[in-house]
């Protein structure tokens, strides 16, 4: 990831954490660790949703799916 779209990321993950703050929802480690991981360029979020939707299919939960990445 370049600088330029590192820092507009970083931008619009602030922007959606305040949204979200707005709403009454808390940032867990999870999204926190997902975030650097998009952010170090290790993994892109459409990534993510496709491995966090093959693992919720098997599991049935998000519970240890960050713990269970190699990029995490």
């Amino acid at each position: 990831m370049s600088p330029s779209q590192q820092a507009k990321t970083l931008d619009a993950i602030a922007q959606t954490d305040a949204i979200f703050a707005l709403e009454g929802f808390e940032l867990t480690d999870q999204v926190r660790a997902i975030d650097a991981a998009v952010l170090a360029g290790r993994i892109s979020y459409a990534q993510v949703a496709q491995e966090m939707k093959q693992y919720t299919q098997q599991h049935k939960t998000v519970d240890g799916f960050v713990a269970s990445r190699s990029w995490a």
